[in-house]
């Protein structure tokens, strides 16, 4: 008896030190894996935003493709257009912003005096107005309290308004490398746009059986169709955003002489995909500059500059954006916030873009696979009703879907 289990041992032995070592070996490969990935990281950023391209521009190709067209003449068509859009704006746009944005930081020493001159004035009416509550002030003197909290607001505001505008006026000088990226993301693009069908089919031939497949397909679509609506609409509303921003602080330019205004459309634009952050960046940055470029009435210009900003950012927020992107993304104010902050404190600011299309995403499959919201698109009429036998049930269900079937000698889920 012992001679039988002393082979049955060494064996048990052996398995366990090959399978410590595998596992060993795996993880050792994954650490490997994961340190190449991260000296590669930037690699990625071309063919991520190449992929963003062809995703948005797929639901046009396929149109084309039902009328007739072929896959390689659609794509060398948008991609001709793409790379026409592409010229116009480095001849007519370009020029324009490296000079505003040169002009403001050859002037940012003047800019700043001004800056000093309406802080001068602010302290004096705030001292004014805060003697008469001195002795509610963390401070005995109101005036050092005063000094205090602006000066801490004019050291920040000094600090990144120059390493902004610096590095902007770097980023906008080398010009050479801005166009050999955005000719490389378009090649990557088109080779995208020519492939990403058939890539879609194989990730669900490689991840999913047959009938997973047809199990998730209507909930991938429906988050295809969200994605693909939200990222379109962005992109022309952010459009429409720039050139209104552009085209009304223009005109306020010639009633106060303010300047700069392509550039803070430009940045309304790019920044308006951030919710709230954007709008704060470039309504600030538009007071800022209504303020000390001002030719007269340089406050009422600055508030002026301001109130329009936003007053742009919400009319695109509740009456552009829902027309154009059709399917609102359906998510509540407080969930939107959370995610913002969530995306930034795990990915910074490229984390805040994508929170709220990945919550949206997440919306859509909780809905089908954990059926406690509503089934109607719109505002709730109550509180839902949680069923907690018909919740166990379709987790049950879901479980039971993705396991497959049972083997011979396995057991099967119990019925409830």
């Amino acid at each position: 008896m012992d001679n039988d289990r002393a082979p049955q041992g060494e064996t048990d032995g052996r398995t366990w030190v090959r399978t410590a070592t595998a596992v060993g070996a795996g993880l050792a490969a994954a650490a490997l894996l994961c340190v190449v990935l991260y000296k590669i990281r930037f690699v990625f950023v071309p063919f991520a935003a190449g992929f963003v391209v062809a995703y948005v521009f797929d639901p046009l190709l396929d149109r084309l493709e039902t009328r007739g067209w072929t896959r390689h003449r659609a794509v060398w068509t948008v991609t001709s257009l793409i790379l026409l859009a592409l010229v116009l704006l480095l001849v007519l746009l370009v020029p324009r912003v490296v000079g505003e944005v040169s002009d403001a930081w050859a002037n940012w020493e003047t800019y700043a005096a001004r800056a000093n001159e309406f802080y001068d004035h602010s302290r004096t009416w705030l001292v004014d107005r805060l003697e008469q509550y001195e002795d509610r002030l963390p401070s005995p003197d109101a005036a050092s309290y005063v000094d205090e909290q602006l000066a801490r607001l004019q050291e920040s505001s000094a600090k990144f308004g120059a390493l902004g505008l610096k590095w902007l006026g770097q980023k906008t000088l080398q010009a050479g490398g801005l166009v050999f990226l955005v000719l490389l993301g378009t090649l990557i693009a088109f080779h995208f746009m020519l492939i990403i069908d058939p890539m879609r089919e194989a990730v669900k031939r490689l991840f999913l059986s047959p009938e997973q497949s047809q199990e998730v397909d209507e909930t991938v679509e429906r988050v295809n169709r969200m994605l693909g609506a939200y990222v379109r609409g962005m992109a022309a509303v952010s459009i429409l955003v720039a050139i209104a921003t552009w085209l009304v602080l223009g005109i306020l330019g010639w009633v106060f002489g303010t300047e700069y205004a392509l550039v803070i459309g430009l940045l309304a634009g790019a920044t308006y995909a951030v919710p709230w952050v954007g709008q704060a960046a470039s309504a600030g940055t538009a007071f800022f500059f209504g303020l000390v470029t001002a030719d007269h009435h340089a406050l009422l210009a600055a508030v002026v500059c301001l109130l329009v900003v936003i007053a742009i950012n919400q009319v695109a927020d509740n009456t552009v954006m829902p027309k154009i992107v059709g399917e609102s993304v359906g998510l509540h104010p407080l969930l939107v916030l959370f995610a913002v902050m969530a995306g930034f404190q795990l990915f910074g600011l490229v984390g805040m873009i994508i929170a709220v299309p990945l919550a949206a995403s997440l919306r859509i499959a909780v809905r089908r696979w954990i059926p406690l919201l509503p089934d109607d698109e719109g505002k709730p009429t109550g509180l839902p009703r949680i069923d907690g036998g018909r919740l166990v049930e379709a987790l049950r269900g879901a479980v039971s879907r993705f396991a497959g079937p049972p083997s011979s000698g396995g057991s099967q889920l119990p019925p409830l």
